[in-house]
């Protein structure tokens, strides 16, 4: 699909038409909700102030009416006031405290800048840091708790929409089926038909329009698949009569390359198929994560670990530890180390994989390999910057062999450090895989976490490998 074939800024203006995070009325209580109790947060710190030390209490609320415009501001641009977002208890949790973290540190570099820090008290701050984070926070739980109630939907949240497409639909798919839950209330679905070569069309369009003006909706939703995306540029002109807003419901693949960034080149775009690697900011956000949390880990579980050496040395003679050589990020090779769980510390040259009746495998080796406790001495590696706590986990050198040759994208795993845990283990994919399909399958999912990866999602991992340690065995 070339561009004389396709009018890309005709259809980026009809479809990326971005409605108002303030769409009704509601949402300015909203607003005024958070920016009231930013400023009442600030009262109440420098008030506890007064009343703690001998000292007058602050009666300047110049620093409370900053943050609640800084915090306002910002989430407003962040779409924190969407109808659609104001459904989502995690994501609206999320953004509240980063917004408010980030309002603070405005704050704090304003004062700094101005050379006014001598007035703000670090008690009211400290407070209101506290008290107001803590309230926005419970603010967000009360509105999940209000606008899930099917009253507040239909007549707070719910966005009643019309439905067009060119051929009819399955909405029962997981491309409609949470449309509700997001907050779309579907009035009505017009099939607009895909001949556009005559004027039956053109007219049949006409009549759907005609149709769609009697109808008292907030917006209209166009799915639209990846083989319909010539058309598109037929309807826009007939699209244009709409005064409410068109959104794209695209299928999988138009959908995957929405959704990955885009850089402005020569009036069109390019879009990012591999990303690069990691910033330097990524890079120092995934490494301070690893070091806080592996030295935590290593102090609060070393009596795990030298129970665990005791038993081991007690279970069958041998090392303690066994190492073993991996590939890391790039493909550089690296020792990793673990908890002895075999009979044998052979560098293995073959694509055996371990089962969980083998002989090699020792009594305390077989709940090691179960509980994920084996993998406990990798901490030394994480400390180390062989490995990360979350990446794609690293396989036997055989295997990396092996597995290259038959699987295309399995080299990119190396495109980030390899970790304790990942996105495949947390899905099920954890200890051995027998067969080359379900490699297939893990290697998906990693290549899915490289290409994907967040602060946010690793955080995910983790918390979620707690779970997949107590009820999925791996061996």
């Amino acid at each position: 699909m070339g561009a004389a074939t396709y009018d890309y800024e005709s259809a980026r203006a009809l479809l990326s038409a971005r409605g108002s995070a303030l769409q009704r009325p509601f949402q300015f209580v909203i607003v005024a909700a958070d920016f009231l109790l930013i400023l009442l947060s600030y009262v109440v710190g420098a008030s506890l102030r007064g009343t703690t030390v001998a000292a007058p209490a602050d009666g300047s609320v110049g620093a409370g009416l900053f943050v609640g415009g800084v915090f306002v501001t910002v989430a407003y641009f962040h779409d924190v006031y969407a109808t659609h977002r104001l459904l989502n208890l995690a994501w609206q949790l999320r953004k509240a405290l980063l917004i408010w973290l980030m309002s603070l540190a405005v704050l704090a570099v304003v004062a700094f800048l101005l050379d006014s820090t001598d007035n703000l008290s670090r008690g009211t701050v400290l407070v209101f840091a506290a008290f107001g984070g803590t309230c926005l926070i419970s603010l967000r739980v009360v509105w999940q708790a209000v606008f899930g109630t099917s009253f507040a939907r239909s007549r707070l949240v719910d966005r009643k929409v019309i439905l067009l497409s060119l051929r009819s639909l399955d909405l029962t798919s997981s491309r409609f089926k949470d449309l509700g839950r997001n907050g779309f209330d579907v009035v009505h679905h017009l099939v607009l038909g895909a001949n556009c070569d005559d004027d039956h069309w053109q007219r049949a369009i006409r009549d759907v329009i005609r149709q769609s003006h009697t109808a008292d909706v907030d917006e209209y939703l166009l799915a639209i698949d990846w083989n319909e995306l010539p058309l598109l540029r037929k309807l826009a002109p007939f699209l244009r009569v709409l005064p409410q807003p068109i959104r794209l419901l695209p299928d999988d693949p138009i959908a995957d390359l929405v959704a990955r960034p885009f850089l402005p080149v020569s009036g069109t775009v390019a879009i990012e198929i591999q990303r690069p690697p990691l910033s330097i900011f990524e890079r120092l956000q995934k490494r301070c994560l690893d070091v806080g949390v592996a030295l935590f880990a290593l102090v609060l579980l070393m009596p795990l670990v030298l129970t665990v050496a005791v038993l081991i040395k007690l279970d069958s003679p041998g090392p303690i530890i066994f190492r073993q050589s991996r590939r890391g990020f790039n493909g550089k090779p690296f020792e990793i180390w673990k908890f002895r769980t075999m009979t044998v510390c052979e560098d293995v040259a073959t694509t055996r994989q371990p089962t969980k009746k083998g002989v090699r495998i020792t009594r305390i080796g077989r709940f090691l390999r179960m509980t994920g406790i084996d993998a406990l001495p990798q901490l030394w590696n994480v400390l180390l910057g062989n490995m990360s706590l979350v990446g794609p986990r690293p396989h036997a050198l055989a295997h990396d062999n092996f597995y290259d040759e038959l699987i295309s994208k399995y080299v990119y795993r190396h495109h980030m450090k390899p970790g304790l845990t990942g996105w495949a283990q947390v899905n099920g994919f954890r200890g051995g895989i027998p067969t080359v399909d379900l490699m297939e399958k893990r290697v998906e999912y990693d290549v899915w976490y490289v290409g994907n990866w967040s602060i946010w999602l690793d955080l995910k991992i983790m918390a979620r490998t707690a779970s997949a340690v107590l009820f999925q065995e791996a061996y």
